[in-house]
C-alpha cells in the first residue's frame, strides 16, 4: 500500500465524486480509478459501492469504506504532523558552544561572535569563559565546546586551527625607567627588575615566559610584587612606578598614563611571538569552514 494510494482515497471519500478528487489531487481521473481499483484489491474489500456508481453514477461508501476512511484519514494526520515536527527541528539555529579565555580582549571577541553570525546565520553560539587558554583546549578535546577562542600551541593533536591575530610579547615599563628610551629590551637586561604579573591562574603564558627567563639566567620566583586580574590593572600598577610587566601587543597601552611599552628581544635577537586562534576539533570543520575562511585573517 503506498501512502499516495491512502490519499486518493480520502479525497474521493470526501468528495463523493471521482472527478473533483483527481482534479484536487492533480492526476487524471483514469490513473486515479486505477489506484483506487488496485487499493481495494490489497485489502480484498470494496471500498465503494459498485453497484451504486454503475447503475446511478454515484459514488458511495461501503461499510468497510467508512471505517478506512476514518483510519486513512488519522494516518494522513500523523503523516502531517511527523513532517512538520522534522520542518521545526530542522529551522532552529544550530546551537554550539564557543569557549574563550578570559583575557581575550573583548574587542576580539566581539569581533570573531560577530563574523560568525554573518557566515554561520544557521548557527547559534553560546559563549563560554575559560581561565586561560589551555583550559579552551581542555574543553574542546572533552567536547564541552565546539569552537575555542585560544593560542598557539595547540596541546592536543586532535585539534587543528586557524589564526586570527598575531602579535609580539612586550614590555611595559614606567615612564622614568631608564629602559624606556631603549629601541627595544633585550630579556636579560629585565634580570634584576620587580614585576607586576598577571595572576598565575589566568595568565595565557605564564610558565612559558618563565621558562625564556630561565634560559635568559634569572628567575621571577619571588620578584613578583603586585599581581593584577586584568591588564587594565596591570598597566596602571606599571604606571604607579611598582613594577615592570610583560603584555600582548594585542593589547594598547598608549592610554595608559606614565607607561611605555618597548619590542621585547631574546638572546638572538628575536621577538616572542604570541598566535590568538580558532582552534575546534576535526569533526566541526565542515560545518565552520565558510566562517573561517572569512574570519580568520591572521592580522
Amino acid at each position: 500500500m503506498e501512502f499516495r494510494q491512502l490519499r486518493y482515497f480520502t479525497a474521493v471519500a470526501t468528495e463523493l465524486h471521482f472527478g473533483r478528487a483527481a482534479e484536487k489531487m492533480c492526476v487524471s481521473q483514469p490513473a486515479l480509478s486505477q489506484q483506487i481499483q488496485l487499493l481495494e484489491k490489497e485489502l480484498q474489500v470494496a471500498l465503494f459501492d459498485p453497484h451504486q456508481r454503475l447503475r446511478q453514477r454515484r459514488v458511495v461508501l461501503t461499510e468497510a469504506g467508512t471505517a478506512f476512511l476514518a483510519k486513512a484519514q488519522q494516518l494522513i494526520q500523523l503523516h502531517q504532523e511527523a513532517i512538520d515536527a522534522v520542518r521545526l527541528v530542522g529551522a532552529r539555529p544550530q546551537t554550539l558552544g564557543l569557549g574563550y579565555y578570559q583575557l581575550l580582549r573583548p574587542e576580539r571577541l566581539a569581533g570573531i561572535v560577530q563574523c560568525f553570525a554573518q557566515h554561520c546565520p544557521e548557527v547559534q553560539f553560546q559563549l563560554h569563559e575559560f581561565p586561560n587558554y589551555q583550559a579552551v583546549q581542555q574543553a574542546l578535546v572533552a567536547g564541552r565546546i565546539a569552537v575555542g577562542l585560544t593560542m598557539l600551541p595547540l596541546m592536543h593533536p586532535s585539534l587543528t586551527a586557524r589564526p586570527f591575530g598575531q602579535g609580539e610579547l612586550v614590555v611595559a615599563l614606567p615612564a622614568a625607567h631608564p629602559l624606556a628610551a631603549a629601541e627595544a629590551v633585550f630579556l636579560e637586561d629585565l634580570a634584576h627588575e620587580k614585576w607586576v604579573e598577571i595572576s598565575r591562574n589566568l595568565h595565557p603564558v605564564y610558565d612559558e615566559i618563565e621558562q625564556l627567563c630561565q634560559r635568559a639566567g634569572f628567575s621571577r620566583q619571588g620578584a613578583i610584587v603586585q599581581e593584577a586580574s586584568s591588564l587594565e590593572l596591570l598597566g596602571h600598577f606599571v604606571g604607579l612606578g611598582i613594577g615592570v610587566a610583560f603584555v600582548p601587543s594585542f593589547f594598547d597601552m598608549g592610554t595608559m598614563p606614565r607607561v611605555v611599552t618597548r619590542p621585547l628581544r631574546v638572546a638572538n635577537g628575536a621577538p616572542v611571538t604570541l598566535t590568538q586562534c580558532v582552534a575546534f576539533r576535526a569533526a566541526q570543520s565542515g560545518l565552520l569552514s565558510p566562517a573561517l575562511a572569512q574570519c580568520c585573517g591572521v592580522t
